[in-house]
């Protein structure tokens, strides 16, 4: 079925990924990617707050060793309201490019439309809970659980532990105390995943300062927080 793109909400998305960054409560988060031992890229999050609500942008490419298995770039924004401490997507929207093809994915207004250049648009149903973005840089404290999603696919969050840990993980990256929050990802088919993020203090606000993604039998996936240039 060819599905209408939500227009005004794409415009409320593309809106903010032109906005955001101009204003004074803006806060830009650079995190250089490993996989394994190989270096895989760079993450860039903007992120401003402003009287319980919330406007998120990010870029993120592969580069480096990696890309001679893998090249991927997505760029992503959100909007939403801060309810309790917690982030509540309003609209979310994805763009993916990889070697050969290209993604959109809109999730507003309770459905998610999902474009590609080369095929007809679809419509699924909006997935649970709040986009995982969100969730992960905003939320200052170790959750014990939530329902995240990409746009398209929900996933269960569950806390299996949390302890304070300090790190240091180089001259050029955040290095101090931190909350270490072990979480593990529970998928369709009973698959699992683990997700380690330790959240630090980086200026005013306590946010992720170190992300591990642990797969079983792939290398673990690591994003760290980057505070000089």
């Amino acid at each position: 079925m060819n599905c209408p793109i939500n227009y005004p909400a794409l415009f409320l998305l593309t809106f903010a990924l032109q906005a955001i960054g101009s204003g004074d409560a803006t806060q830009s988060l650079v995190y250089d990617a490993r996989v394994g031992f190989l270096s895989a890229g760079r993450l860039e999050v903007n992120m401003a707050l402003s009287k319980g609500r919330y406007e998120l942008f990010g870029d993120v490419r592969t580069s480096g060793a990696i890309e001679r298995f893998f090249r991927w770039r997505g760029k992503f924004a959100a909007v939403g309201f801060m309810v309790e401490e917690k982030p509540r997507t309003r609209a979310y929207l994805l763009f993916e490019e990889r070697k050969n093809s290209r993604k959109v994915t809109l999730a507003a207004h309770g459905k998610t439309t999902i474009h590609r250049p080369a095929a007809e648009s679809r419509e699924v149903q909006y997935p649970r809970g709040s986009d995982l973005m969100s969730v992960l840089f905003l939320t200052d404290h170790c959750f014990d659980s939530a329902w995240v999603h990409d746009g398209e696919d929900a996933y269960e969050v569950v806390l299996m532990a949390s302890r304070k840990r300090s790190v240091d993980q180089g001259r050029a990256y955040f290095r101090g105390s931190t909350q270490l929050c072990r979480y593990r990802f529970n998928y369709e088919k009973g698959e699992q995943r683990g997700l380690d993020v330790w959240l630090g203090l980086h200026g005013d606000r306590w946010l992720p300062v170190r992300i591990r993604v642990r797969v079983p039998l792939r290398p673990d996936g690591l994003l760290k927080l980057r505070t000089r240039r």
